[in-house]
């Protein structure tokens, strides 16, 4: 509570100070260096093609890497751990970070039933889903609906500790929005759907999860029209990157309940019964079974191979009247590389975030002022991997308790249809902040930004973005989203689709706030 005390302090500037003239100059000088032309420059590079969507680890990310901490350098910002204003190598703004991949090289599924073995096929009659360590391990199945165990959903059975869950994918009507399963889990984001899963299936004992899609017999099998797939057909998924785990090194796997995907003809083989019900499963109606007769036994495994490698955040700082208290601004430049032919090129996610950042970086260096707070500028890497860049800062600042506020940017750059242009935005922040609201209300008034701003307050805001690993720490945050679009995870996430405008005003009421946070005062006598 205390460190919350000491910000709004900072938020809040009291009656009788102003900015002098010379400090108000100064301010609108680094306004007005805060411009869509500039930011487009920073957005087209890192996410043009040759940088091949800026897989952490890989060739196109330290490229994007070498061009931001040549833009900080050019901004004269001072490189983390030095105190002084030197021409610095570029690589002295790198931050090391020291990550482990670990592939899945073979999984495998074997029934054991009647005497003899009977071993499924990877890739026609399952598919591995999530798998982050080696194993093998043996259990009976049951069956749990969608896997939540409350209504309107089934429960589970009384017994299934050791034992292995098939479950659907998705929730119970899905599509009914009058329906109980719709109210109860729609607002649900696809990874909070999955953390909620992941509780049910722990509490119950569970040791591995078989899982079905009610609407694809072949859920892991790629559609393909031709020998090149179009573009619109891709997701997500197709980038080899959810083939792969990344850890950060000299930490163990996390170890999840592993998860297999299986085809409709491999769960009629274990439950019969659920042949032609798949629209009862669907529209919620989920039956509540327990199988003909004795489930077999089913042994599955998984080998992972690990292999080391290093990626870099790049960090640069503006040194304030007070050196030891920090603002951090930072938003992540990797993202999900390049597969089968297709780039991931991130624009929106997150090369608006980065351009943002950079113009932040040009705009408190060319104001001239000293700010009050030493102000860190971050590109964080591997966000798109567990947010291990960010995680890794805060885990090795020397003393995060005196980070008074991390600035999140995470997909600034978007409306939902990039033909028509709007004014919406998410500001989330940590709900003891009210002043951030006070604040962002009054700068989009006074100079007339016109942002259609939704506030979010949160209680802890940790979430699947850099502001995570910071809010466990209990250190406040504050984070603009433009929110999800049909483009999101996908390889057309490019840049002709951003949203020019929205994005220089949102990086503009950025700077205004960050302004009045840190920038010096001088007392008037009134």
């Amino acid at each position: 509570m205390y460190r919350y005390k000491i910000f709004l302090a900072l938020l809040v500037v009291p009656a009788g100070i102003v900015f002098s003239q010379t400090e108000q100059q100064a301010k609108n000088k680094g306004l007005q260096n805060i411009k869509a032309e500039e930011m487009a420059a920073d957005l087209e590079f890192l996410s043009t093609d040759i940088l091949e969507g800026r897989e952490a680890g890989k060739k196109g990310a330290e490229l994007a890497a070498y061009y931001i901490a040549s833009q900080f350098k050019k901004c004269g910002l001072i490189p983390l751990n030095e105190d002084h204003r030197i021409p610095s190598s570029l690589t002295n703004y790198f931050q090391p970070v020291d990550l482990v991949w670990e592939t899945v090289d073979e999984t495998g599924i074997t029934i054991s039933a009647k005497n003899k073995s009977i071993i499924l096929n990877e890739g026609v009659d399952f598919a591995h889903k999530r798998v982050d360590h080696s194993f093998v391990i043996s259990g009976k199945l049951f069956f749990g609906g969608f896997g939540l165990n409350e209504a309107p959903d089934v429960t589970f059975p009384k017994n299934t500790e050791n034992k292995i869950l098939i479950r659907a994918a998705g929730y119970p009507a899905a599509k009914d929005s009058l329906s109980e399963g719709f109210k109860k889990y729609n607002e649900l984001s696809t990874s909070e759907l999955e953390r909620l899963k992941e509780e049910k299936a722990k509490e119950a004992g569970v040791i591995a999860i078989l899982e079905f899609d009610p609407e694809n017999p072949f859920p892991f099998k790629e559609k393909r029209e031709s020998a090149a797939y179009a573009e619109k057909e891709l997701t997500k998924y197709s980038s080899g990157i959810y083939k792969r785990v990344v850890r950060r090194a000299n930490t163990v796997s996390s170890e999840k309940i592993p998860v297999f995907t299986i085809s409709h003809r491999t769960l009629f083989y274990f439950f019969p019964e659920l042949e032609n019900k798949q629209k009862d499963i669907i529209s919620g109606s989920t039956p509540n079974i327990t199988g003909k007769g004795t489930q077999p036994t089913i042994q599955m495994s998984a080998t992972i191979h690990s292999e080391p490698f290093e990626s870099s955040n790049i960090v640069g700082k503006i040194e304030g009247k007070n050196k030891d208290e920090f603002i951090v601004i930072g938003a992540h430049y990797d993202h999900l590389g390049f597969y089968d032919g297709y780039i991931w090129n991130g624009a929106d996610d997150n090369t608006s975030g980065i351009a943002g950042v950079l113009a932040l970086a040009k705009a408190f260096s060319e104001s001239g002022i000293t700010p009050e707070h030493t102000m860190i500028f971050a590109a964080w890497t591997a966000e798109e991997r567990g947010l291990h860049g960010s995680t890794h800062f805060v885990k090795t600042f020397k003393n995060p308790s005196r980070i008074k506020l991390y600035h999140n940017y995470d997909m600034i750059g978007r409306s939902p249809d990039p033909e028509i242009s709007d004014s919406s935005v998410s500001l989330i922040y940590t709900s003891k902040l009210d002043a951030a609201e006070a604040l962002s209300k009054q700068h989009n008034k006074s100079y007339r930004l016109g942002l259609n701003i939704r506030y979010a307050p949160v209680e802890n805001p940790t979430g699947g973005s850099d502001n995570a690993p910071f809010a466990q720490e209990d250190i406040p945050i504050i984070w603009f989203h433009t929110g999800g679009h049909p483009d999101y995870h996908g390889p057309f996430d490019h840049f002709d689709k951003i949203d020019w405008s929205k994005l220089e005003k949102i990086v503009r009421l950025s700077y205004l706030n960050l302004w009045e946070i840190s920038a010096p005062a001088t007392q008037t006598g009134h």
